[in-house]
């Protein structure tokens, strides 16, 4: 295993070229939030733009489109209906943050399946979603990306939390090999990042005060935004690194300029490179 440290992320992200306009860094595409979950969703796409993809179109339930469209302005929010049609012109798709209620329509969870067997681009699953996964083969090189808490990788290898605990580099190899050698971002004290082969990252940034509700719709969110950038992609890996260790380096400056603070205020601190890590 190797550490993740703040020189591993120097001169990264690229600095954007003058010309370049929105179309050029990716149009994310989000898929959450339920009666009684919409939170999530608002979460998951406001860490999003923290990450600054070129569009991003959130895509949720009718139940709760009223209440979460007013709460954006420059994200597009659309309410989920039985003929929408999925994919569309997007360079990542996530899936997953507050998709929990019981009335879940079942035609989201056939989209996950089918999102996750047959796209090309880049799928984030985190939350429920990771419930819903098949076991199909993947295109041949696509990213797919999962986020489980010990409690949900509990459930991806049909185990328990404490074994999940007490190997945790081997819970990420074995969630890889199982879900078509999907990128595995397991969180907790010391988050992993790895595959089924190949290095796994340590990384090295957070606190315990990241241990509230609505902390990894915002590592999602912020991670599928990074990811819908065409820029960013020649290192899937660093990607991750750099979001995940963006997302601890978050609530450590946070607390050290207070001794409470919200997930709020972790989207506020989202994504403002030290200078130690830019060039």
């Amino acid at each position: 295993m190797q550490w993740t440290v703040p020189a591993d992320f120097r001169g990264f992200p690229p600095r954007r070229a003058v010309g370049t306009h929105k179309g050029s860094y990716g149009h994310l595409a989000i898929v959450a939030g339920s009666r009684g979950f919409h939170g999530a969703a608002v979460l998951a796409a406001q860490a999003a733009q923290r990450a600054q993809p070129g569009l991003i179109t959130l895509h949720t339930p009718e139940s709760v489109y009223s209440v979460i469209a007013p709460q954006f302005q420059a994200v597009m929010v659309t309410p989920w209906a039985l003929d929408t049609k999925l994919p569309g012109p997007w360079t990542s798709i996530l899936v997953g943050p507050g998709l929990a209620a019981p009335d879940l329509p079942d035609q989201i969870k056939l989209l996950t399946r089918l999102l996750w067997r047959d796209s090309t681009l880049p799928v984030v699953i985190d939350a429920s979603a990771l419930d819903w996964l098949p076991l199909d083969v993947t295109p041949r090189d696509a990213i797919r990306v999962l986020t489980p808490h010990p409690g949900e990788a509990a459930r991806l290898l049909r185990t328990t939390t404490d074994k999940i605990q007490a190997d945790r580099p081997a819970a990420v190899r074995e969630i890889s090999r199982r879900y078509a050698n999907a990128w595995v971002v397991l969180k907790g004290h010391q988050t992993l990042i790895g595959r089924g082969s190949g290095e796994i990252y340590v990384n090295c940034s957070g606190n315990p005060h990241l241990a509230q509700g609505g902390s990894g719709d915002v590592l999602s969110g912020y991670l599928a935004g990074l990811l819908a950038q065409p820029n960013l992609l020649q290192d899937v890996c660093r990607v991750l690194r750099f979001g995940v260790w963006q997302h601890g380096a978050a609530a450590d400056r946070l607390q050290r300029q207070r001794a409470n603070w919200t997930v709020e205020d972790l989207l506020c601190e989202l994504g403002n490179v030290p200078p130690a890590t830019s060039e």
